[in-house]
């Protein structure tokens, strides 16, 4: 099938000269030109210019060695993909899985075939980590589109909807929430991805792939060196690596490499044998191949380097180089590059004074290279810009981050572009440059208005408006901008959106639209309207509007703003307002919208198949596509042609106790209200629901997975707030039998559906492993007074994050002062408490670290203990009840001070109400009793650990027995799960009906 002409061709004056002088204009426009030019210059794909190809049945894949041991998770593969259920292979590095889907491929088992003979199949393998970036990839393969065009997110999900295929990922790198936005793109598909996350089993089926069994273990180390291999040696390996394949093979090629060139000591130890023989086969290399080990070492041991910039960094040819590293098993071909083995990686020391050079070489390298040989080395791109801002290197990495980004906007893979954008940003600040913190500002901002991410375009340009550059044409540029994205906040729904950009991209235009063009891309939208003529006049009486138009993206919020302002219902029409719950905004209704697709779903936050309504607005700080504001309905009235304004919403709040956590999933239960059985979690249950008569309704939790329970809170709903989860370890009070200490509960996602507050938390073991565990929750939202506030951060790499007043109540900024590290600001909070909670579907925990007036530094962590970017909610009392409302004073706070070397811990700041008498004291190692004399039942109760990779729980409290007698026992534990003395912030508050 041939390649179209294209209409647009031809009419491309920067760009066609610089693909015309080829890489040499390429490294001009890196030393010489903003990324932010060549981002305007970019032609935007039509739905016009799109040709379907025809897909293979099969596609061929050759596996490097057999498969041993994995017949079991073949036959889970091929089930699965055969009744049409999403698979996802997980595990961690050389557990075999790209051998179980290459294998399966070449036997047929994953074949379009399987599905149908008319279906399809398309292969994709690198480390993907947005959705978005794989959505233009898998156009790229069902459709003929030229390579150097922008493809605007809603047009790619358009043509993708209507395609059925067997889509393999192989070494995808999404979290949940951006992996259930991909699926959506293609719901008529089936999926099968592998990954090393062990998170995604929200996604599909999931098969984790664990070490092999001894004698497969013993074969594999056959396949690879024969009968010489020593079965007591592979025995040993394979208790040491967990069984995992590639580590056994690295393990006995090494040893049998070093038999054949020298004397191995015997009755050493296996590991000082190891290494001995490692010894002996680096000391066999030649310089050449001594050469590339150092570069394939440098940036650690999951970097993939291209065959061509690593014979570039190191000066060694591949035959030379990385392919006789590989014939030794010190390094791995995959997907057309190299990866050193884990052993290798050990003994290849790299210096922080050799990090310059190289990152100097890695971006001489890229001035040259053509702009998709430059995309296809993302691994070694981000590893060492991330290297060189973590050294502080600011200059070196500015220049890396410039000449690639401007390389990269020359292809289609924005997704990477995004990437490096977001860490040049860093670079920029970091190395004092205004005006290429403005370039790099103005060019993410473009990206993600691509992508449809609103908001977070808003907060990346927001950093722009407040500097002053010496480049009017970027600043005038930013203007406009900016101004689009305004027009783009009447968040209209998405489908509507997707009609018009559509309508709009098949006038064609560069992103850099002339105003005439646009004017008449609008004009032939809008006349098909009621109000078309009186639109369209207003577009030509407004050019100073159109003409600033940045993207395609941008042009359909113009449209859907102006449509909004005309009040015409052919193609965003606002949806009423249903009944309003006293105390609480107007929300909106789904009865008049159409039925969502899965499309609408994801982009939105929903998961396929949910069976919530429509309404539904996800707040998952882990989704980072915002197609609207957090926390409000996707219905709501906009505020058409007016920046919207910050609302003003009444505070409200709720809280539950989930204490029987063992039903059948997918059962929905009360947890309180005339039905309940008992009061194990009814009198740790209470809201504004009950303040009224009747009652407005009663909370629910509903099982709906192994370690996720979905709360729904009646009649308090509002848009953003925040949200507390505390672990109730009972096990760790009562000690029982076979318990694993290190449980944990988190939110993963809260909205607002109608009048109520819908929360979904997620809880694992200490593994990070779905387990099923009581917790408390508690919500609030709205505004409050000077004594409390809350922060929600859902930008968690972003370098600074302002809330809006969806994410925030008398907060300030929060800044990113490393991995996991974060500095939140919150005004007049000096002298109280502050708590803090990771976001999200993956096990994160996030502790205090310190008190600085009113700031208070956090760290998150993942189970491990290492840092981690993740969402959170913070929030802080001073003098007050954290539920800011005067019907309900009682309550009492204390922020403790301990560690592993303290005698005894220490009351840092307490209040109580009523000045009640508090106490402390610690009963042994990590665990604690708090003894308040004021409080009853109804209550909740809540803690944060203090100190980095720690978290608490409440092991049992009683508070129950008589009023103002509350007894609550605490339990602390690092990341290992062991209990350990240190500080923690106790909150308690008292509903009390009685």
């Amino acid at each position: 099938m041939g390649t179209r002409r294209r209409p647009w061709q031809g009419r491309r004056v920067l760009g066609q000269r610089a693909l015309a002088f080829g890489a040499s204009q390429v490294v001009q426009a890196g030393r010489d030109v903003h990324v932010h030019y060549v981002v305007d210059q970019r032609p935007v794909l039509r739905r016009a210019d799109l040709v379907r190809r025809v897909l293979p049945a099969t596609v061929e894949q050759t596996p490097r060695s057999p498969l041993r041991g994995r017949e079991d998770d073949l036959a889970f593969l091929r089930d699965n993909v055969a009744a049409g259920s999403p698979v996802v292979v997980t595990g961690p590095k050389g557990a075999g899985k790209t051998l179980l889907l290459k294998h399966a491929a070449k036997t047929g088992e994953l074949s379009g075939r399987v599905l149908g003979d008319d279906v399809g199949m398309v292969w994709l393998s690198g480390r993907f980590r947005t959705a978005a970036h794989v959505v233009r990839e898998l156009l790229q393969e069902c459709f003929e589109v030229d390579a150097d065009v922008i493809v605007p997110d809603a047009l790619a999900r358009r043509a993708l909807g209507d395609v059925r295929a067997l889509v393999v990922l192989d070494g995808v790198d999404l979290p949940p929430a951006e992996a259930q936005l991909l699926l959506s793109a293609m719901p008529r598909s089936v999926f099968v991805l592998s990954s090393r996350r062990d998170d995604l089993w929200e996604v599909g089926r999931t098969r984790p792939l664990g070490g092999l069994p001894l004698a497969d273990a013993i074969t594999v180390a056959r396949d690879e060196v024969g009968d010489r291999v020593d079965v007591d040696e592979v025995e040993s390996d394979w208790r040491e690596c967990d069984g995992n394949p590639r580590d056994i093979v690295e393990r006995a090629a090494v040893r049998d490499a070093a038999r054949r060139l020298g004397a191995v000591p015997q009755g050493e130890s296996s590991a000082e044998a190891l290494a001995q023989g490692l010894a002996i086969v680096l000391g066999s290399l030649t310089d050449q191949a001594r050469r590339a080990l150092g570069t394939l070492a440098a940036l650690g041991d999951d970097v993939r380097w291209g065959t061509r910039l690593l014979t570039a960094i190191s000066g060694v040819p591949e035959a030379e180089g990385a392919a006789t590293l590989a014939r030794k098993r010190l390094a791995h071909f995959e997907d057309d590059g190299y990866l050193v083995s884990d052993v290798a990686a050990r003994s290849a020391p790299f210096t922080g004074s050799d990090l310059v050079p190289l990152v100097d070489r890695v971006t001489e390298w890229v001035t040259s290279a053509p702009p998709d040989a430059v995309a296809a080395e993302l691994d070694v791109l981000e590893r060492a810009l991330k290297r060189t801002l973590d050294a502080e290197l600011h200059e070196t990495a500015l220049a890396l981050a410039r000449t690639a980004a401007t390389g990269l906007a020359w292809t289609r893979h924005w997704g990477a572009l995004a990437i490096v954008l977001g860490l040049g940003l860093r670079a920029a600040i970091g190395a004092g440059s205004v005006r290429e913190e403005i370039s790099f500002r103005y060019a993410l901002a473009v990206c993600r208005l691509n992508d449809g991410s609103t908001r977070q375009a808003a907060e990346v340009l927001a950093g722009a408006l407040s500097l002053s550059g010496d480049d009017e044409r970027l600043a005038v540029r930013v203007r406009e901008l900016d101004a689009e994205i305004q027009h783009l906040s009447a968040r209209q729904p998405w489908s509507a959106l997707d009609a018009v950009l559509a309508r709009v991209a098949e006038a064609g235009s560069t992103v850099a639209a002339s105003a005439r063009a646009v004017r008449d891309a609008c004009g032939a939208v809008l006349t098909s309207t009621p109000a078309g003529a009186q639109l369209a006049r207003l577009a030509q009486e407004n050019p100073a509007v159109v003409r600033g138009v940045a993207s395609m993206v941008a042009v359909a919020g113009l449209v859907l703003a102006t449509m909004s302002a005309s009040g015409s219902r052919d193609e965003a029409t606002a949806m009423p307002p249903t009944g309003v719950v006293a105390g609480q905004p107007p929300v909106a209704t789904s009865e008049s919208n159409p039925a969502p697709t899965d499309s609408n779903s994801a982009a939105t936050g929903t998961p396929p198949n949910d069976p919530t309504p429509t309404t539904r607005v996800s707040t998952n700080g882990a989704t980072p596509e915002d197609r609207q504001a957090p926390g409000t309905s996707r219905t709501e009235s906009p505020h058409p042609q007016t920046t919207e304004p910050r609302t003003t919403i009444p505070a409200t709040w709720g809280h539950v106790r989930v204490w029987t956590v063992d039903g059948a999933i997918g059962t929905t239960r009360p947890l309180s209200g005339p039905t309940v059985p008992n009061n194990n979690e009814a009198n740790w249950t209470y809201g504004p629901w009950e303040m009224i008569t009747p009652a407005a309704g009663y909370p629910t939790a509903t099982h709906v997975a192994v370690g996720k329970q979905r709360i729904r809170l009646p009649a308090v709903g509002a848009p953003g707030g925040s949200v507390k989860v505390t672990t109730q370890d009972y096990a760790a009070w009562g000690g029982a039998v076979g318990y694993r200490p290190g449980v944990s509960c988190q939110p993963s996602t809260w909205f607002q559906d109608g009048a109520d507050e819908v929360v979904d938390v997620v809880c694992f073991d200490r593994a990070g492993n779905p387990a099923d565990v009581p917790f408390f929750l508690r919500y609030v939202a709205g505004s409050a007074s000077t004594g409390r506030g809350f922060v929600f951060d859902d930008q968690p790499t972003a370098p600074t994050f302002t809330p809006d007043w969806r994410h925030g109540v008398n907060a300030g900024a929060v800044t990113r002062t490393g991995v996991g590290r974060y500095t939140a600001d919150f005004p007049g909070s000096a002298g109280g408490a502050v708590e803090v909670t990771a976001v999200g579907p993956a096990l994160r925990h996030c502790a205090v670290t310190g008190r600085r007036g009113q700031l208070a530094d956090l760290a998150c962590t993942a189970p491990d203990g290492s840092p981690a970017d993740t969402a959170f909610t913070a929030a802080f009392t001073v003098d007050h009840n954290l539920l800011d409302d005067p019907r309900k004073p009682v309550g009492d706070y204390l922020v403790i001070g301990d560690s592993p070397s303290s005698s005894a811990p220490v009351i840092t700041a307490k209040w109580a109400s009523g000045n009640a008498p508090t106490t402390l004291e610690r009963l042994s190692t990590g665990k604690y009793k708090a003894h308040f004399t004021n409080g009853y039942i109804r209550s909740t109760v809540h803690v944060t650990a203090h100190g980095h990779g720690n978290h608490c729980a409440v092991m049992q409290l009683n508070d129950y027995s008589r009023a103002d007698d509350s007894h609550f026992w605490i339990a602390c534990f690092d990341a290992a799960g062991a209990l350990v003395n240190t500080g923690f912030t106790l909150i308690y508050t008292s509903t009390r009906i009685y």
